[in-house]
């Protein structure tokens, strides 16, 4: 499309995202039309026999805005209707008002989409499969091809901020017992019947952050009187059915919405909880909700959160937040965010505003580099 093709209401629409310093083309408008993301222009008459002429509706503007900001060089149309799902219901970048939601139909299919090609979901897939010691090794072979290629773990963010404020420590990266606990959990899943015991899935489901705040020796307990009853093999078996892309392709509106606003509360306490390691000024506010991130055992789970929600990746943070028990624990972080939320980027006694607090973060970055 040249731009003397571009209708007058897409001239519009290209001078209204200039003006917000965001470029993008009328081709790549018609091209969010064509597959459903961008509403047609409608049309109003001009009268006496003039024709009609397209008319730009705000929301549209808004939907564009969006849009171009997920988008990227390359970038597959359904991993920006991800990312322009988990900013949906949000303040928008330029305006007060809220960020449209995509197409419903558009987000599961590209939910399903995100999910089939996630490794976390390919090694599961080959768990299943595997028949013998053969399978299982090949298994664990291309599950330590995935970790040396993902990011690992953070470390504590309190004891990150000591490291950093002190220049004669060494920071040392965390094991990656968690993620090496899940790839054991995954395995175990694919053994076959009567190959695993009580003992060794317990222990998998809780190093693995699977299950956050429940008590591993509770756990562990409850599988091996589970093992001693014969009714293990039930709960592995139900385990091993588990299907998270079947259920994604028929999941409701209302509850992935739910999952979504699980994954934002998890994000941005894993986010608070992540920055205090990197030298954000302290507050009571965030002393809480370090506290209650610690108590219900979320650590890994909300910087998981906090690095994934915006990405692809975020179709697997979406899966696991449908789970009731990440509700539940949910419920409980976000009360405290609601008693705390004042005073989690303000000091006590103090009217610092956003940019007097990035102020002070920067600061405190900059000395350490000195040091």
């Amino acid at each position: 499309m040249t731009r003397d093709d571009t209708s007058p209401a897409d001239q519009e629409l290209l001078r209204h995202l200039h003006d917000r310093d965001l470029a993008t083309s009328a081709a790549q408008l018609e091209r969010w039309r064509r597959a459903g993301l961008l509403p047609r222009h409608a049309r109003k008459a001009l009268g006496r026999g003039r024709g009609s002429s397209s008319v730009l509706d705000p929301r549209t503007v808004e939907i564009a805005d969006v849009l171009t900001r997920c988008s990227g060089q390359g970038k597959d149309l359904r991993a920006t209707v991800l990312a322009w799902y988990m900013r949906a219901g949000t303040p928008g970048a330029h305006s007060r008002q809220p960020v449209p939601e995509p197409p419903f139909e558009l987000v599961r299919d590209a939910l399903v989409w995100a999910l089939r090609r996630s490794p976390v979901q390919r090694l599961i897939e080959q768990a299943r499969r595997a028949r013998d010691d053969t399978d299982t090794d090949v298994l664990y072979a291309d599950a330590e091809k995935y970790l040396a290629r993902s990011p690992g773990p953070f470390g504590h963010p309190a004891r990150m901020r000591e490291a950093i404020l002190d220049s004669s420590q060494d920071i040392q990266p965390p094991p990656r017992g968690g993620q090496r606990s899940m790839v054991n959990l995954i395995a175990l899943l694919g053994l076959p019947q009567g190959e695993v015991s009580g003992e060794s899935f317990a222990q998998a489901v809780t190093v693995s952050g699977l299950l956050p705040g429940v008590d591993g020796s509770t756990l562990a307990a409850a599988f091996e009187q589970a093992e001693g009853d014969g009714t293990l093999e039930h709960v592995l078996h139900a385990a091993r059915q588990r299907d998270v892309v079947a259920e994604a392709e028929t999941l409701s509106p209302e509850r992935l919405a739910r999952a979504r606003e699980v994954a934002r509360v998890l994000g941005f306490c894993g986010g608070v909880y992540l920055m205090h390691g990197l030298l954000l000024p302290d507050t009571p506010g965030q002393q809480a909700i370090r506290a209650k991130v610690d108590e219900l055992g979320l650590g890994e789970a909300s910087i998981t959160a906090a690095q994934c929600i915006n990405r692809v990746d975020a179709a697997n943070v979406l899966s696991f937040c449908l789970e009731p028990s990440f509700d539940h624990l949910a419920g409980q972080l976000t009360e405290v965010m609601t008693e705390q939320m004042a005073g989690v980027f303000r000091r006590p006694g103090e009217l610092d505003s956003a940019e007097d607090f990035m102020t002070q973060w920067l600061a405190a970055i900059r000395d350490a580099a000195e040091r």
